[in-house]
């Protein structure tokens, strides 16, 4: 499972590259920075933004820093001076494209999410998120904001109780979506099937450790999978069928596109989603996708997948590219 933790000073500036990769084809930075000097730029401000946050709110990263996630409280005080006037010489004549629409009264903000590409799609992402929002209900907060440029990364941020409050589209620049999660205690139909999608998420990020007690500690002892060439009952066979298919792709990366949520009560959610695998078999690269279906169930240890059922892509079906896997790393 991935490890997130509080960031320290010395973190910042891994951290701050780790944004500059994530954001480097962002549409709202390449629509805020001039072209010019444009990487410098972005990770000038992605230190700066960081530096505040640090002091003045929460920074996380992931143990080796390949995701970053940095939130401000309602009650921040207002920048030095001295980093104002950063502000506005990195940006140029593009100061006037910032938006300056503040978040709803008393709500946090998250100013900023990012993976370096290379590791997006392997569950990062939500395990920033999940630690951030702990932190900020921890601390009293009772809601998060944040805007988006990027489709994807709405769907990402609605498995984890966001919503959009607004959409704008505008021939001068990107699309943008604010979005708002309230912290307190959800009820409804609603509640179950958000708290198995983190578990959904947390399942996803365990099996790209390459390490089965990670993978065990979300699943339900006599859980059951039905794989295409075998049947495996109860943690003990499953966890022999993970591992030699780890022995024979050992740098193996699975994720899944697509999820519906297909049912749900109190108790039990049931997913249902594409997915996709890539690594190396005998020094050649392979791939592949096909079907699955999740069975979530609730226990007094929290949700835990109970059955997994994967088949092969209908016939007629075209594989689909791997562009979205989770959100782009980006806010």
């Amino acid at each position: 499972m991935t490890q997130v933790r509080h960031a320290q000073p010395a973190d910042l500036a891994a951290a701050a590259d780790t944004l500059t990769a994530a954001f480097e084809h962002y549409p709202w930075t390449r629509h805020v920075l001039p072209e010019h000097d444009y990487l410098a730029r972005l990770r000038a401000l992605q230190h700066l933004y960081l530096g505040y946050a640090c002091e003045h709110g929460i920074v996380a990263v992931t143990g080796d820093s390949d995701g970053v996630i940095a939130l401000l409280p309602p009650d921040a005080p207002d920048p030095a001076p001295a980093m104002v006037e950063a502000v506005v010489a990195l940006h140029g004549d593009r100061i006037d494209r910032l938006d300056q629409t503040p978040p709803p009264e008393g709500a946090w903000r998250l100013e900023t999410l990012g993976v370096r590409p290379e590791r997006q799609g392997c569950g990062i992402a939500s395990a920033l998120i999940h630690f951030a929002l702990s932190e900020v209900r921890a601390r009293g907060g009772r809601a998060v904001a944040l805007d988006t440029s990027d489709p994807r990364n709405v769907r990402l941020y609605e498995r984890h109780g966001f919503h959009v409050t607004a959409h704008s589209d505008s021939d001068d620049g990107p699309p943008v979506w604010k979005m708002v999660a309230s912290l307190q205690e959800q009820h409804g139909e609603a509640a179950p099937v958000q708290r198995a999608a983190a578990a959904l998420e947390a399942y996803l990020a365990a099996t790209n450790t390459h390490d089965f007690d990670h993978v065990e500690s979300v699943l339900a002892p006599d859980a059951v999978y039905f794989f295409g060439d075998a049947t495996c009952i109860g943690v003990s066979e499953v966890r022999g069928y993970f591992e030699r298919t780890w022995a024979m792709i050992p740098d193996e990366t699975y994720w899944a596109e697509d999820t519906q949520w297909v049912a749900r009560t109190a108790d039990t959610a049931v997913a249902t989603y594409t997915y996709h695998w890539s690594g190396t078999i005998d020094g050649q690269e392979r791939s592949g996708a096909g079907r699955a279906t999740n069975v979530f169930t609730r226990t007094p240890h929290g949700w835990r997948l109970s059955h997994e059922h994967l088949s092969s892509l209908p016939p007629a079906a075209p594989h689909k590219q791997a562009s979205e896997q989770e959100g782009d790393g980006t806010i």
